[in-house]
């Protein structure tokens, strides 16, 4: 039995590795998906919850909390998320987007107060997002299969292993008080439900299979964050990956 979370992430990595002849998989390739039964029924379960649950507290949240009050809540975990982009700007080696990522981290948490205010996206200091699993398509390991995760959504097995790393780096490890933590995440959650809910019917009229669309749009998205936007196919036609301003904002959904 594999008791440390970080020695499990390690071999699962190193089994991917095997398979890391599929890591340099284009934009615009099919989506591995042979678990779609399962992947199904946790995605109806994860929309009841939504729902039922998530949708109707954002909602309150949104018609309590003022706009701007609330674009600060949104920015302070934003904020905070920028140690786990540095991680994997580092990881990457990518030396400049480390350096523009540590000056917001800097000025939003000092001059931003704490990240509420966006003083650095005025300043010229672009918004990256990097995570664990697009790290490791960039080292070479394979994507592995889709995975439809409860609670978090769409996934694959190399996000999904990212995930072990990855809550290094999040702010609930280091919290001593479980409440306070709770808490948190909670009003994290149904703070950036709430920057979506102007995308709500997006999925129903993208197409006649929101699940289809989803699983490609995550997966095509993924794919370019790992790539950052170039395909690997030789078809200049298929070099990038473009979406319509609306659609993007389901970006928030990794």
């Amino acid at each position: 039995m594999i008791r440390n979370p970080m020695r499990y992430c390690l071999i699962a990595t190193v089994v991917l590795s095997l398979t890391a002849g599929c890591a340099t998989t284009r934009v615009e390739a099919p989506v591995n998906d042979p678990f779609e039964k399962v992947n199904r029924k946790i995605f109806a379960f994860n929309t009841h919850l939504d729902n039922y649950l998530v949708k109707p507290a954002a909602k309150g949240y949104k018609r309590v909390v003022p706009d701007p009050v609330e674009h600060g809540i949104t920015n302070f975990f934003s904020n905070i998320f920028t140690v786990n982009v540095i991680v994997n700007d580092i990881l990457q080696g990518k030396v400049r987007q480390t350096g523009n990522d540590v000056g917001r981290l800097v000025i939003n948490s000092t001059v931003g107060l704490f990240g509420f205010i966006d003083v650095a996206s005025r300043l010229g200091f672009k918004r990256n997002y990097e995570t664990f699993g697009q790290t490791f398509g960039k080292w070479g390991i394979a994507e592995g299969p889709f995975i439809m995760l409860p609670l978090f959504g769409p996934s694959n097995l190399r996000s999904t292993i990212g995930r072990v790393p990855g809550s290094y780096t999040s702010y609930p490890r280091y919290i001593d008080d479980t409440g306070t933590a709770i808490a948190l995440q909670g009003t994290e959650i149904v703070a950036f439900r709430a920057e979506l809910l102007g995308t709500d019917d997006l999925l129903e009229e993208a197409a006649l299979d929101p699940y289809i669309f989803l699983r490609d749009f995550w997966s095509r998205r993924h794919r370019s964050g790992v790539l950052d936007g170039q395909d690997s196919s030789d078809d200049p036609d298929q070099s990038t990956y473009d979406l319509d301003d609306e659609i993007d904002e389901l970006d928030k959904l990794e």
